[in-house]
């Protein structure tokens, strides 16, 4: 067994079937099929169940484990032997939400760029929790995110605070409780609480992005239980939809500061509700015996930036 084998089985679990695994590794699928069968009989053990999509079994989730483990610490080994050869290239897969990207990444990379122009960037986009398990998977080299900092396998740096703010338009809640839009948008700024929204529709982004999250846990505090008119992972689009008022929802004040619409004309209501709704956005890698100094310089870069949003930037 090799770290090709590594490489096939980590394709054909990620990708759920042989044939776009095939695809993706430019092979054929003879060839792919037969290298997991080699390390089924090798191993002793079944992988995979050949249905449609392909599972894993109890033994393929140990071995993915094992496989992703493996490619960690090749990677590892590939960057620590850059540095000791002062070889300034290669790839950092950098993971970071497609809110928070679009905001942050292109001065960042454009700054990590005219000090490193011979380092590649892969952004990976996700939800908060998955760029954290990618990050402790070995398939991502660095995140921004909302990290626990406590976490011993992780280096964490905290780069800025950021808060969630409830976003609803005027012609939504006059829709809804007509001459009592004024009482209720007071009570609910007052107390921090959702109860005089109940009868609001909302929309929510995955359950694992950290604005889902908070919606999640405004909504058990406020005791309602609300109609969820739209489901997405994309933040911008949930603005877009709350502009147009099919519903309420959760956004990071920096995504809602940043964005091109003029709210004093277009009857949107930006609600702060405590502090409770405010979080730190860190750097984050894994602690490892050897760090690739490409990592640490992009952390670098991330934590000179100024993020100050400006309405459009």
């Amino acid at each position: 067994m090799n770290f090709q084998t590594m490489d096939y089985f980590v394709a054909v679990a990620e990708e759920k079937s042989f044939t776009k695994a095939a695809e993706r590794l430019s092979v054929t699928q003879q060839t792919l099929s037969a290298n997991i069968a080699a390390a089924e009989k090798e191993l002793g053990s079944k992988l995979l169940e050949r249905t449609v999509p392909l599972s894993l079994t109890f033994a393929g989730e140990e071995f993915l484990r094992y496989a992703r483990r493996f490619q960690a610490q090749r990677r590892a080994m590939d960057q620590e032997f850059l540095d000791i050869a002062g070889n300034e290239r290669g790839r950092l897969r950098v993971g970071v939400t497609a809110t928070r990207g679009h905001i942050i990444m292109p001065r960042s990379i454009a700054a990590f760029q005219k000090l490193h122009p011979n380092i590649s960037i892969e952004l990976d986009e996700g939800e908060n929790d998955e760029l954290v398990e990618w990050l402790s998977e070995g398939q991502l080299d660095l995140i921004v995110a909302t990290v626990n900092s406590t976490s011993y396998d992780l280096v964490v740096k905290k780069l800025f605070d950021e808060k969630i703010v409830l976003v609803v338009s005027q012609a939504l809640l006059e829709s809804l409780y007509a001459d009592k839009v004024d009482s209720v948008v007071s009570q609910v700024k007052k107390t921090g609480k959702l109860t005089a929204l109940e009868a609001c529709p909302f929309l929510t982004v995955g359950k694992r992005d950290i604005a889902g999250s908070f919606a999640r846990h405004a909504f058990a505090a406020s005791g309602i239980s609300p109609t969820i008119k739209v489901m997405s992972r994309n933040s911008e689009t949930l603005l877009a939809l709350a502009m147009r008022g099919v519903g309420a929802c959760f956004l990071p004040s920096e995504l809602v500061a940043s964005s091109y619409y003029d709210f004093e004309t277009s009857g949107l209501h930006i609600i702060e509700l405590g502090k409770e709704m405010s979080y730190s956005v860190s750097v984050a890698w894994r602690r490892t015996d050897h760090v690739w100094s490409t990592i640490e310089s992009f952390a670098q870069v991330l934590s000179e930036q100024r993020y100050v949003v400006k309405r459009g930037e």
